[in-house]
């Protein structure tokens, strides 16, 4: 592998969580001790946070069901709270092969000021997150705020 691959590599961190709206994008990463979130286009931010478990500008939450979880990381701007949330669910286990259901994952965005939602959008592609070490220094967030499918 030549330098400049190695170096470029390393240089592009591996997404916590990504999403595509369309033209829009959501990224979550991880740099150094903190989660960095970036919405807008491949070309251009629109917003970028930066915010570790001590900023108090980040909090995770995780919720298990029997066959399924919600997570949600929740970046805080001012006012402003970004919702970045992944649902994931196993098939079910039904009796015959029409009482079954698929795997199936949804993914997204909620936008809120205060407790009024400004915007919703779910995730044309991608959507998926798993649950990351980095997850375990950030505060709880206390309310699942996983939108129902």
């Amino acid at each position: 592998m030549s330098l400049l691959l190695a170096l470029t590599l390393a240089a592009t961190p591996e997404p916590v969580f990504e999403c595509s709206f369309g033209a829009k994008q959501l990224t979550v990463t991880q740099q150094g001790d903190a989660l960095v979130y970036r919405y807008g286009t491949r070309a251009k931010a629109e917003l970028r946070i930066v915010a570790d478990g001590p900023s108090n500008r980040v909090f995770y939450h995780r919720t298990l069901y029997p066959r399924a979880e919600d997570q949600t990381l929740r970046f805080v701007s001012g006012e402003y709270n970004y919702v970045v949330y992944a649902h994931w669910s196993a098939p079910s286990m039904g009796m015959t092969e029409e009482g079954s259901t698929g795997e199936s994952f949804y993914g997204g965005l909620t936008v809120l000021r205060g407790e009024e939602e400004l915007a919703s959008h779910r995730c044309r592609s991608g959507g998926d997150m798993r649950e990351w070490p980095i997850f375990k220094t950030l505060p709880q967030d206390e309310a699942n705020m996983t939108p129902r499918e």
